[in-house]
C-alpha cells in the first residue's frame, strides 16, 4: 500500500537517513526506531507528504488514504468532543460536493458519452460513501473514546475544556474513526494511562491495514511489532519481529562480526608471518608476492559504534600563522646515545599529525620537544604567530586534584564558561547527571584520563600535543575522544597506538626512523600504500578472499533470484493492465446500457429491451470475474514487490 524507495535527508551537513526503503501493507505493525534527532518524525513527515525527500520516491496505492498522528499541534475547533471525532473528513466533504456536482451536470447532459462517464464516477463515489456510512457509526466513535479513557459525560464537553494530554486522545480517537489504509503514529502512547495502552494495543493488533509507529515504550513495541525499521547511526536496518528480537538480532549480529574480524586478524597474522620470515629469500619472492596480494583483496569489515555521535562544542581556538611551529638544526642525545642530529621540522596550521614508527625510534622524544616539555642539546625550537599549546600525557593523571570534583577540575581552567555549558561537554566525556560531583579520588583510570582530555580542550589551545591519549579508555571513551579531536579546529600532533584512531583523525603522517622525521603528506591509508605496511596494519577490519569469493556467489544468487522476480511481475502487471482495458471498455458497454435503461423510451420494441438486458447480465458477469481476477493478481504483485523489499 505504501512503498518508500531509496529516501534521503539531511539537514545542512547532518544526514539523517539515506537510501531507505520499505513496503508497507496489510497487518504490517511497523516500529520506527532510533535515537533521539535521528530522523524518525522525519521520515514520518516525509511519508504523509508533509515534507519531502532530498532523494528517493514515496508510492501509495491508489485510493490508499494515510492518517497521521503527530506529537503536537493538534487543532480543533470549539465542538463538542462527540462531533469533533464523527465529523466527516475533508475527503468525504469532497466526494460528497463532487456527487452533487455531477447530479446537477447530469440533468443538463446531453451527451451519451460523457453521461456514462459520469454515471461511472457517480457510482464508485456512491459505493465509496456507502461503505464508509456503513463501517462509521456514531455507537463505534463512543467505543474507540471510551478504549482512549473518556468517560460518557466527556462526550457532549467542548474540545478546548480538555488538556494537551487528552486532546491529543480526542485527536487519535477521531483517526481510528477514520479507518485509514496506513496509519503513521508518533509517540501515541505518551499520554496514554495503563488502560488505555492496553486498548490501543489490541486495537492495532487487530488493525487490517498498515501501521508505522515510534514510541518509547517498550512493552509497547514489542506486543505491537510485526517489523522493526531502525534508524542507526550509520545505517537503516528493516527487519522482522519485535523490537527485543531486534535487540538480540543486533547483538548476534555484532558478535558475528567481531567474531569474523578476529578470525581474519589471527589469519593475517599467519600469512605475515611467512611474508617477514621469507621476504628477503629470493627463492619464495613469489609466494610471498602471492600473499601479500590475496591480503590486499580483503574486504574491508565496518565493526558498529558503541555509543552515539555526541553533539557539543569547544572554545573555538585563536586563528595562529600558517606556520604553526618550527624545529631547526634540533640536536638530541641520552648520554652516548644520539637521537636526533641537525633535525628539521614545520608542522602548518590544520595538520593532525600522526607520529609513527617502531618502540624506542624517539616518537615521545621529539614530540615532547615541539610540546616544550623536554630539553634539547643545541638547535632552535619556534612558535609560530598567535600560538598557544597544550600538552596530554599520563602525568596529568597525577596532577589532577584528588580532593576536587569533576566540574571543579573544569572550572579551574574555563574561565567564565558557564556551568550548563562545562555539563554539556563533560556529558560527550560520558560523565552525566550527578557524575559531575565525583570527587577525582574515586575516579577509575580511564575516568580520570576523560576528565584530564576535557580539561585540556577547553583552554582554547590552537596547538595540541598528545602521548597515548587513548591509553586507560575503554571503547566508547576512544569514540568520545575520536569525536572531540575530529570537531578540534586547531593544529594537532599525537602518539598513538590504536591505529582506528589514527585512520580516522590524522591528515599528515610523519615516521620516525633512524633518527630522522620523514613527511608523508596525507591519511594513514595513503601512508599505508606507499610503505606497503598496508596489509599489516589493516588487520581486524577485514574479510578473506574466501569469503568474498562466496559473497561473489550470494549476489550472482541474488540477482538471478531477483531477476526471476522481475520477470514474474512483469508478467503479472502485463495481464493486470490487460484486466484493466477490459473492465474500461465492459463499464463502458455497461454504462450505455443503463442510459437506454434510465430512459426506455429509445428502445424500438420489447424485444430489443429483453436482447439488452441479456447482454446486460452477461456484462455484468465478465466484468465482476475480470474484478477477482485483478484482485487476485494484485495481491500477488504486493506480495512479490514486499518479498523483494
Amino acid at each position: 500500500m505504501l512503498n518508500a524507495n531509496n529516501l534521503s535527508k539531511g539537514y545542512g551537513n547532518e544526514i539523517l537517513f539515506s537510501n531507505l526503503s520499505l513496503n508497507a501493507t496489510h497487518g504490517d505493525r511497523i516500529a520506527l526506531i532510533g535515537a533521539n534527532g535521528s530522523g524518525k518524525s522525519t521520515l514520518l513527515d516525509i511519508l504523509s507528504g508533509e515534507n519531502t525527500a532530498d532523494s528517493g520516491q514515496v508510492i501509495l496505492k491508489r485510493n490508499c488514504r494515510i492518517a497521521y498522528l503527530k506529537q503536537e499541534n493538534f487543532q480543533f475547533v470549539s465542538k463538542q468532543l462527540l462531533q469533533v471525532v464523527i465529523e466527516e473528513p475533508d475527503e468525504i466533504k469532497k466526494l460528497e460536493q463532487e456527487l452533487a456536482d455531477i447530479h446537477n451536470s447530469l440533468s443538463n447532459e446531453t451527451n451519451d458519452q460523457k453521461q456514462s462517464i459520469l454515471l461511472d464516477r457517480m457510482e464508485k463515489i456512491d459505493a465509496h460513501l456507502e461503505t464508509y456510512r456503513q463501517n462509521n457509526t456514531e455507537h463505534e466513535a463512543k467505543a474507540i473514546l471510551s478504549g482512549l479513557g473518556f468517560k460518557e459525560d466527556d462526550f457532549s464537553k467542548l474540545i478546548n475544556e480538555f488538556s494537551g494530554g487528552w486532546i491529543m486522545r480526542a485527536y487519535l480517537s477521531k483517526i481510528l474513526f477514520s479507518k485509514p489504509d496506513v496509519l503513521l503514529l508518533d509517540e501515541p502512547t505518551n499520554h496514554l494511562d495503563l488502560e488505555a495502552n492496553l486498548w490501543f494495543e489490541e486495537y492495532l493488533m487487530n488493525f487490517k491495514g498498515a501501521v508505522l509507529v515510534t514510541s518509547h515504550d517498550r512493552a509497547f513495541l514489542n506486543s505491537v511489532a510485526t517489523m522493526v525499521l531502525a534508524i542507526e547511526e550509520e545505517q537503516v536496518i528493516l527487519q522482522k519481529g519485535n523490537y527485543d528480537e531486534y535487540l538480540i538480532s543486533k547483538e548476534q549480529s555484532l558478535k558475528t562480526k567481531q567474531a569474523t574480524a578476529k578470525r581474519m586478524e589471527k589469519q593475517i597474522k599467519k600469512q605475515m608471518k611467512f611474508v617477514e620470515r621469507f621476504r628477503s629469500k629470493a627463492t619464495k619472492a613469489r609466494q610471498v608476492q602471492s600473499r601479500l596480494k590475496s591480503l590486499e583483496k580483503m574486504e574491508k569489515i565496518d565493526l558498529p559504534r558503541t555509543t552515539k555521535r555526541v553533539k557539543y562544542s569547544f572554545p573555538e581556538p585563536p586563528r595562529s600563522g600558517q606556520e604553526v611551529i618550527k624545529l631547526e638544526n634540533i640536536n638530541k642525545s641520552y648520554g652516548e646515545n644520539v637521537v636526533y642530529q641537525e633535525v628539521d621540522l614545520v608542522l602548518n596550521r590544520g595538520d593532525k599529525v600522526a607520529l609513527v614508527g617502531v618502540n624506542g625510534a624517539g616518537k615521545s622524544t621529539i614530540l615532547k620537544i615541539l610540546a616544550g616539555a623536554l630539553d634539547f642539546d643545541s638547535g632552535n625550537r619556534q612558535l609560530g604567530h598567535n600560538v598557544t599549546t597544550g600538552y596530554y600525557a599520563q602525568h596529568l593523571l597525577e596532577l589532577l586534584n584528588p580532593k576536587n570534583k569533576i566540574i571543579q577540575e573544569l572550572e579551574e581552567v574555563s574561565g567564565t564558561t558557564s556551568e550548563g555549558i562545562l555539563r554539556n561537554i563533560l556529558g560527550g566525556f560520558l560523565f552525566t547527571g550527578d557524575d559531575i560531583y565525583k570527587t577525582i579520588s574515586v575516579l577509575s583510570g580511564g575516568e580520570k584520563a576523560r576528565v584530564a582530555l576535557a580539561k585540556l580542550m577547553i583552554q582554547s589551545n590552537n596547538l595540541l600535543f598528545m602521548d597515548e591519549p587513548t591509553n586507560h579508555l575503554d571503547i566508547a571513551s576512544r569514540e568520545v575522544l575520536t569525536d572531540a579531536l575530529t570537531d578540534y579546529n586547531g593544529t594537532l600532533c599525537f602518539i598513538t597506538h590504536d591505529r582506528t584512531l589514527i585512520h580516522q583523525i590524522a591528515n599528515k603522517i610523519i615516521k620516525v626512523e633512524n633518527g630522522e622525521p620523514v613527511v608523508y603528506p596525507g591519511d594513514y591509508s595513503s601512508y599505508l600504500s606507499i610503505t606497503n605496511n598496508k596489509v599489516i596494519e589493516q588487520k581486524s577490519v577485514h574479510i578473506s578472499e574466501e569469503v568474498d569469493k562466496s559473497s561473489k556467489e550470494k549476489r550472482i544468487q541474488e540477482r538471478q533470484e531477483r531477476k526471476n522476480s522481475e520477470n514474474k511481475l512483469r508478467k503479472l502487471n502485463k495481464r493486470i493492465r490487460t484486466i484493466e482495458s477490459e473492465l474500461a471498455n465492459i463499464n463502458s458497454e455497461i454504462n450505455k446500457i443503463e442510459s437506454f435503461f434510465i430512459n426506455p423510451k429509445k428502445f424500438e420494441d420489447p424485444d430489443q429491451m429483453a436482447d439488452f438486458g441479456i447482454k446486460f447480465k452477461s456484462l455484468q458477469n465478465q466484468s465482476k470475474e475480470l474484478e477477482q481476477e485483478w484482485e487476485q493478481l494484485s495481491s500477488l504483485v504486493e506480495e512479490n514487490t514486499s518479498e523483494n523489499h
